[in-house]
């Protein structure tokens, strides 16, 4: 039963999120778990992300018990002992995806008196007027206990409080605690709320982000009881003509998209009234989940044509259902991340910055380059929301309009030096590259009076080799060897390549409208595809479009530490090799924590580093080897034998 009001909510600046004690003992196999409390933490996520992208503050209230308290059985309490400070049951969840900047909040350290609100005995009032706060948005464990009371002590202390609806899970001791705390909280004036009510909203959320085929397919199957499990496999059928490996990226938004895939009521009445579906089949999607497995190469990984670097193994509407965006998220990312790898082998030790924002091909499409970029070695990006979203250092210096909008150009300088005397990176080429460098060089000496240090100069047209080795000259002429050169300007992974070549002063190099688009190699040709269904391996036998049947494993064999030859082979096959899928997810619920992105970067790195020597060029060179398993080859044979005898069952292969 759901109590959302059908209406939507627009975040406001005086709006914060409060996370109620979601904790390690409160989740399921804790010393209190809250049945399916964990379920909460892939929806909080979602709502950090909203939050975060909006700039408004978090909260998270967690238990800090002594371990003598007074609701302890052992002190004559109700419960078991549970959140005693200092251990890990304490601790926040793992998988919580929390800002540095959030706020956390003790509470219940009094050995003698229980406090199951946010507010009881803390400063959490004093916290959320600071910030300016006057709505707090309310998710955590439990609904029928810490969530009750700290929505109801908001309340009285003059606080809009919404209810994070789908973030919550109850202990219910009895059968409808939850749904009367439910109730209660309503009574009492908080909004019950979903993420799909919440604005801005993030469309690429939503589960209509498909093809059409891929919902009526899911008719047809449901129609036909067609649910035993599927497997299928995501991978590049053929590298781009100049590529010579690929770099797996955008596993972890994959991940989030598996935990949260669920119909709204708005998506399923436009189900209902667009004319294409039968009346019963929306209401089937209401409880419509991922339930599945989910195998994969971790991101960072290095890979080539035909290995898998999915795997899915879910019942079949389920599996298919997912083909469009899992594609989409795979897809792109890895495309990104590949491009800026070269640019990180063509330039060793130069700082390399994500540009490509503005001419990206969207929104999403930016943030992710940036993520990408980033994890495949990039220093940084200048999109700025990839900061506090995804933790990656950001980096800007200014425009040509700032110059041109000031009469003089050394006061336009001084200007910037004054607004940003920790960041000051100059940009010299409005007018005139070299007289501008020595405007920076005057300019230096009367900001270091002041305390302010030029930290660097930006070059973004022209000949930029040429006007970096005059601009270098020119700085260290005038005592400012210190000062990095920085250059921008359609610039890619051949022209990096250029300038290592000629030896250019440049330090660091802004990539813009190239990487973000992969203007060299704008796709890949790549797939998902059923290889097996109901316990039998599948395979496809379209001309050019074949695929190797069952359920895959990819092994990697090492020659002095560098990558020499891979094996596509079974699951449980016994192969030589580093096996290099990994279990992130069995039943619709991850294995582990996501992975941080700095160590996905650091794996990144690691994989480029054992790279063989002829496959860290940017020109055409020999494919790295991979091999096919015998037993696959066996199995492929034998299905290819049976399709073309039909009387023997091939139908069914």
């Amino acid at each position: 039963m759901r109590f959302s009001d059908p209406g939507d909510l627009k975040l406001g600046d005086s709006d914060a999120l409060l996370i109620v004690d979601a904790q390690n003992d409160f989740l399921p196999g804790g010393r209190l778990g809250v049945p399916r409390g964990d379920e909460i933490v892939p929806v909080l996520n979602k709502y950090l992300d909203v939050f975060r992208g909006r700039g408004l503050p978090v909260f998270a209230t967690c238990d800090r018990h002594p371990p003598d308290h007074c609701s302890f059985r052992e002190q004559g309490g109700p419960w078991p002992s549970h959140c005693v400070a200092g251990t890990e049951g304490a601790e926040l969840a793992p998988g919580l995806a929390l800002p540095p900047s959030v706020s956390t909040v003790a509470k219940a350290a009094d050995p003698g008196k229980d406090a199951y609100s946010g507010f009881e005995g803390t400063d959490l009032d004093d916290r959320l007027r600071s910030a300016g706060v006057k709505r707090v948005f309310v998710g955590g464990l439990a609904t029928d206990y810490c969530v009750l009371n700290t929505v109801r002590d908001a309340v009285k202390l003059g606080y809009a409080a919404v209810l994070l609806e789908d973030a919550v899970r109850a202990v219910n001791l009895n059968p409808d605690d939850g749904r009367k705390a439910m109730e209660e909280m309503v009574r009492l004036g908080a909004r019950p709320c979903v993420l799909e009510r919440l604005r801005p909203a993030c469309p690429e959320a939503s589960p209509l982000l498909v093809d059409l085929y891929q919902i009526a397919m899911l008719q047809g199957y449901f129609d036909r009881r067609m649910e035993d499990i599927a497997v299928f496999e995501f991978f590049v059928r053929n590298l781009p003509p100049n590529r010579a490996f690929l770099m797996a990226a955008g596993l972890e938004q994959v991940l989030e998209f598996l935990e949260t895939l669920r119909f709204s009521s708005a998506e399923l009445a436009w189900l209902e009234s667009c004319g294409r579906f039968t009346k019963d089949f929306p209401r089937r999607l209401e409880a419509f989940r991922f339930t599945g497995d989910a195998h994969a190469m971790p991101e960072g990984t290095v890979f080539f044509a035909n290995e898998p670097i999915l795997r899915i193994a879910a019942p079949l509407p389920q599996a298919q259902f997912i083909e469009t965006r899992t594609i989409n998220l795979l897809q792109f990312q890895t495309l990104i991340a590949s491009k800026a790898a070269r640019s990180v082998l063509a330039a060793p030790g130069k700082l390399l910055v994500d540009f490509g924002l503005r001419r990206a091909h969207g929104a999403e499409a930016g943030l992710l380059a940036a993520r990408a970029s980033y994890l495949a070695g990039f220093d940084g990006t200048a999109t700025t929301l990839a900061g506090p979203l995804y933790g990656i250092p950001t980096f800007g210096t200014m425009a040509h309009s700032f110059v041109q909008a000031h009469d003089d150009e050394a006061e336009a300088f001084e200007n910037f030096a004054l607004s940003q005397p920790e960041n000051v990176i100059l940009l010299l080429d409005t007018y005139d590259t070299e007289r501008a460098a020595a405007k920076v060089v005057s300019l230096s000496r009367v900001l270091k009076k002041k305390g302010i240090a030029v930290k660097g100069v930006r070059l973004d047209s022209g000949d930029l080799d040429r006007h970096a080795r005059d601009v270098r000259r020119i700085l260290d002429a005038g005592g400012l060897r210190e000062v990095r050169i920085f250059a921008s300007g359609n610039l890619d992974e051949y022209a990096l390549r250029e300038f290592m070549e000629k030896g250019s002063p440049a330090d660091g190099f802004g990539i813009g409208s190239r990487l973000t688009t992969s203007a060299d190699a704008p796709y890949l040709d790549c797939v998902y595809k059923l290889v097996e269904y109901a316990g039998r391996p599948r395979r496809k036998l379209s001309e050019a479009k074949d695929t190797w049947p069952g359920g895959k494993q990819v092994f990697r064999r090492y020659e002095d530490g560098r990558m020499k030859e891979d094996t596509v082979a079974l699951e449980g096959e016994p192969v030589e090799g580093e096996p290099l899928l990994q279990a992130f997810m069995r039943g619709g619920r991850r294995l582990r924590p996501p992975d941080a992105v700095s160590d996905i970067r650091r794996r990144a790195g690691d994989q480029l580093r054992k790279l063989p020597g002829y496959l860290r060029g940017l020109d055409k060179t020999s494919p790295y080897p991979v091999t096919i398993s015998q037993d696959l080859a066996r199995l492929a044979r034998a299905i290819d034998a049976r399709l073309k005898n039909p009387a023997d069952g091939g139908e069914s292969a």
